[in-house]
Parts: structure tokens; sequence; C-alpha cells
């Protein structure tokens, strides 16, 4: 039993072991990758209110420090900077330890201490909100293999731009409701012409907004959207007003009925009242 007992023992081990082992092997890779830590990120920018999206034509200014450069590489690593080709800026203010960089920015991580990224740039002009985030800098740290450090993205827009989107929306929210109205009178066999007209005005306005976007001109493309926003509102008044029309219809009817059965009644009853008089 003792001998039992312990090969039991080893076995036991000899699992922890292997438990342990593929544990390691499975530990994620990213946490070697770490050879740098940023340690601080200043963005100074302007932003379209009530979003992060960059203003058009804005100066971005950009500072980012980095430090621990890891000791367990061996010889020397590369910073490599990109910045979208719109914002004009080939390469990044970069400094070692106060000391200026030119390009290629070769560091080495055994006496560097920090190391101060800087850019200064205009965000492009745009007509419209850019559909994918601009790069304004990406920092990746070469050694063997290229490592990502940190990326700022944003995307960027204007207040007319954000105003056409809005409103844009706004006109087909409102178009929803003018056709569910319609589609309630019409089913209740109430002839809507005028709304279906006013209703197609409105989708016009739309598509011409939704062009005028298209082509860059929020401006003129906001002027249309609100001019599709107020022809829905007025299709679907004008299907409510139908069916309220036809219901206080025949309301007025079904009370002009009583009020006659009731006249033909109280008729009826004084004439029978007169023959019993005279009988």
């Amino acid at each position: 039993m003792v001998t039992l007992n312990i090969h039991r023992s080893s076995l036991l081990i000899g699992l922890a072991i292997v438990a342990v082992s593929v544990l390691a092997l499975s530990i994620p890779v990213c946490g070697a990758k770490e050879f740098v830590t940023v340690e601080s990120v200043d963005l100074i920018c302007e932003t379209v209110y009530g979003t992060d999206m960059i203003k058009n034509g804005s100066q971005v200014s950009i500072k980012v420090v980095l430090s621990n450069f890891s000791k367990e590489i061996e010889g020397y690593t590369e910073l490599i900077f990109y910045s979208d080709p719109r914002l004009g800026v080939p390469y990044p203010g970069v400094s070692i330890d106060g000391i200026p960089k030119a390009y290629p920015f070769i560091i080495d991580p055994r006496t560097a201490q920090k190391v101060t990224v800087t850019m200064i740039a205009n965000a492009p002009e745009v007509n419209k909100r850019t559909e994918e985030p601009i790069v304004f800098l990406n920092i990746t740290q070469k050694i063997k293999e290229q490592y990502p450090v940190h990326e700022i993205k944003r995307h960027v827009s204007s207040e007319a731009i954000e105003d056409a989107i809005a409103a844009v929306n706004t006109a087909k929210t409102e178009l929803e409701k003018a056709q569910e109205a319609i589609a309630n009178a019409t089913e209740a066999g109430i002839n809507v012409a005028d709304a279906k007209k006013t209703f197609a005005l409105a989708n016009e306005h739309l598509n011409n907004s939704q062009s005028l976007y298209n082509e860059g001109r929020p401006e003129q493309a906001l002027l249309e959207a609100q001019l599709a926003i107020d022809s829905a509102k007025e299709a679907k008044g004008e299907a409510e007003a139908a069916i309220g029309g036809k219901t206080k219809g025949n309301i007025t009817l079904v009370v002009a009925v009583v009020v006659i059965a009731v006249v033909a009644f109280l008729v009826l009853t004084k004439k029978r009242r007169k023959k019993r008089k005279i009988y």
C-alpha cells in the first residue's frame, strides 16, 4: 500500500509538471512584445461638437513619450512612423533623452531612457465625413520583426457635415411615420391622394439631399433634408386628417340617425296620445 501511494504521488507530480508546461506554452506571446512603455499621450485638437471627430482643416498637436525600453533586446531597435499622406507630414519630431534625432530613428535600448515624439499637422479639408478614421500617427517598433507601439486615428468631419447627416436621418424617420399613416388610411378605405403626393415630394427632397451630400455639398444637402422633413410631416398630417375627417363624419351620421329616430318616436307617441283622447 505504501508503494502504491508513492507511485500515485509521483504520477500526480508528473501530471502537475506537464500541466504547468502546457499552461506556460499557452500564455499569449503579446506580453513578450512589450519592449517599450507608452508613458504618456497628449492629443490637442479641435473636435466637432458632441463627438471625438476632428474638425476639418483644424490644427492637431500630438506628443507621445516612450520609456522603459527592454534591455533584453540584442543590438539596436528602430522606431517606424506612419501618418496619412493627406497630413503632409512625412516624419514627426523625435528626440532621445532631449537630443533631437534624425531619420532613421535607431535607438540603443541599453542607454535610451526616454523618447519623445511630437507632431503638428492640419487635419485634411473634407466635404464629407471620412469613411474610415484617418491615421494621424502610428508608431511601430522594429527589432527582428515589427511590433505595434501606439496609434492615434480619428474621423474628420465638420459641423455642417454632421448637421446634414443628422437632418437626413431625421427626414428618414419622418418619412417612415408618414408612410405608416398613409398605410393606415389606405387600409381603412380612405382616399389619401393628397398625402401620397406630399409624401412623394418629401421622398424627392430626401434623395436630392443624399445626392448633394455625396457630391460634397453639405450645406445644400441640409436645406433639402429640412424640406424633406417638412413635407413628410405635412404628408403625415394630411393622412391623419383624412382619417379624422371620416371618423368625424361617421359620428355625425350616427348622431343624425339617432336624432331622427328620437324625433320620430316622440311624434309617434304624441299621435297615439291624441287618438286616445278622441275615443
